[in-house]
């Protein structure tokens, strides 16, 4: 099927802007899509002006605009794990009074779709709709340890196990070592791998046909990382991530431990 060529424009403009956190002049976007500034100059106005795009006069940065985070939000609270996930994150927050986020992988990384904040000063700011390396994260690790080995081995194969903190894993083997635990235990931590001074704590939800459907974590200050705060949540958070697993369909037939078919689904 033949592209309509305003159409694909107008969402090539929407992906590059989106993908620029600082923000995009019209000439570094011109320059970008190579659209000529006489084709660009009306989508751009006609985006702004329907606010699927914002323009800061001063600085002359186009950023996505309200209107497509209104869009996105809706979209995300349609999906079926947010719709179930949220009153059981919403108790779960107010039990442990520690942030904490619905998350799905989104083809080799984990995207943050819903997320309750705790009632506490100190934490970390996480925006619905950040991605983030599957290896870095808790919660990414958490999905990732329930996929077959034949898929963990691809992920592992395909992925440059990249230093992002100084305590980021690197080595594929200490990976596989982590990812086994995982699954022995039914949850995964975080150890200020993706950002300096932030742990998390994650355990993995299934849906009815037992593939990982995603993971929840909770999300606080190193500081606040200890022995007793995780003998705190990690209870609490395994039976929220059971609850959304039963809200899905899940039937967990063995009480110690999920076993998912290995399958993951993607968005």
């Amino acid at each position: 099927m033949a592209k309509v060529k305003s159409a694909d424009r107008v969402i090539q403009i929407l992906e590059a802007v989106g993908s620029k956190k600082c923000g995009i002049t019209q000439r570094e976007l011109a320059a970008e899509l190579e659209i000529p500034k006489g084709s660009l100059s009306p989508l751009l106005s006609n985006l702004v002006d329907r606010g699927y795009v914002a323009l800061d006069r001063l600085s002359k940065l186009y950023m996505l605009g309200p209107n497509l985070v209104v869009l996105t939000g809706r979209y995300l609270s349609s999906l079926e794990i947010v719709r179930v996930g949220r009153p059981v994150l919403e108790q779960l927050v107010s039990e442990i009074d520690e942030d904490a986020e619905i998350v799905v992988m989104k083809g080799d990384e984990v995207l943050f779709l819903h997320k309750e904040e705790c009632s506490k000063p100190l934490k970390y700011s996480i925006a619905i709709g950040e991605l983030a390396p599957i290896y870095a994260t808790s919660a990414g690790k958490a999905i990732l340890a329930h996929l077959h080995d034949a898929e963990i081995e691809r992920y592992l194969a395909e992925t440059g196990l990249v230093s992002i903190t100084r305590t980021s894993i690197t080595d594929a083997d200490a990976m596989r070592r982590e990812l086994k635990e995982i699954r022995a235990i039914g949850i995964a931590y975080g150890r200020e791998e993706f950002h300096q001074g932030i742990c998390g704590i994650a355990a993995p939800v299934f849906n009815l046909y037992g593939d990982v459907a995603g993971a929840i974590v909770a999300t606080l200050p190193s500081i606040r990382f200890n022995r007793e705060t995780k003998g705190f949540i990690e209870p609490r958070l395994k039976n929220a991530a059971e609850r959304i697993s039963h809200h899905l369909g899940f039937a967990q037939n063995d009480k110690k431990e999920f076993k998912g078919s290995g399958k993951v689904r993607r968005i």
